[in-house]
């Protein structure tokens, strides 16, 4: 972050002007016209200590924590010359940050319906440098090809609905099987807000290839969103291991269905597939 960035920042929330609502609303156009300047060329963020992403100014309130677990175990598992493929982008920081990770032998495919965050998540891939390993689908991801009903606008809320209420938009919707083709996947992460299980009908092909399925999966589940979607934890569950995975979650305990979380599935080892079937 740049230092007069983070000076500000620091002014804007000492405790001793928290109610200083009057002298927020005139420095506000200064500060805005600040960010421009030192945001033309995006400004910097160090995501987790990590990994440095130039951001747009308009998303200048982001700060350099950004889901940290799941951040960590994401970047140690891929290697220079991976596949990732991102199923709910967002604004693109692990989509950035894994391109440059997996670097220029290496391919990210990010999928993202939201026109708000596609245009953010475009923006952030030129920012950085990356579009030329970065595949960018406007578009849902499910277990057919179409348009589904989608409620946008709501940053990371956005999603799939069951059925459109009067006035929402529809966006395009695919499925992995087939806007993969016959490609290699070695990482795949999904996050799309309780439309895990339609994700993973969609990529029943890839996920039982041998030679193509990804080595890991991680998912961001949203047990609150199933009962609208008709499925349920015991679906999810059943994708994966039917695919020859094991699942897990994202730190030690029990897998927990009932609540928000992170699973991490990888395939069963040989040696343990007849006793795990």
């Amino acid at each position: 972050m740049h230092p007069l960035e983070r000076w500000c920042l620091a002014i804007r929330h000492d405790r001793r002007l928290a109610r200083a609502d009057w002298l927020w609303k005139r420095v506000r156009p200064g500060y805005d016209t600040v960010t421009r300047i030192l945001g033309r060329r995006g400004l910097v963020r160090v995501i987790n200590g990590t990994d440095e992403i130039r951001i747009s100014p308009t998303v200048r309130t982001m700060g350099e924590a950004y889901e940290p677990a799941v951040w960590a175990q994401i970047m140690a598992e891929l290697r220079r010359g991976d596949t990732l493929v991102d199923v709910g982008a967002h604004l693109g920081l692990y989509t950035v940050a894994a391109a440059r990770r997996v670097g220029s032998a290496g391919r990210v495919v990010a999928f993202e319906p939201d026109p708000e965050s596609f245009a953010l998540l475009a923006a952030h891939v030129r920012l950085n440098g990356v579009a030329d390993r970065v595949e960018l689908v406007k578009a849902a991801v499910g277990d057919r090809n179409g348009r589904v009903p989608f409620r946008g606008g709501r940053q990371l809320e956005s999603c799939v609905l069951a059925i459109a209420p009067p006035g929402e938009r529809t966006v395009p919707c695919v499925s992995l099987d087939d806007a993969l083709g016959k490609r290699h996947v070695d990482v795949l992460k999904i996050d799309v807000e309780g439309y895990e299980v339609h994700v993973l009908r969609g990529a029943r092909r890839l996920l039982r290839d041998p030679a193509r399925r990804p080595r890991a999966v991680f998912l961001e589940i949203h047990p609150y969103a199933w009962a609208a979607l008709h499925v349920a934890g015991p679906d999810l569950l059943a994708e994966l291991a039917g695919a020859g995975y094991e699942t897990g979650p994202l730190e030690h305990g029990p897998i927990r269905m009932d609540r928000w979380g992170e699973l991490v599935a990888r395939p069963v080892p040989p040696a343990r597939r007849g006793a795990v079937g």
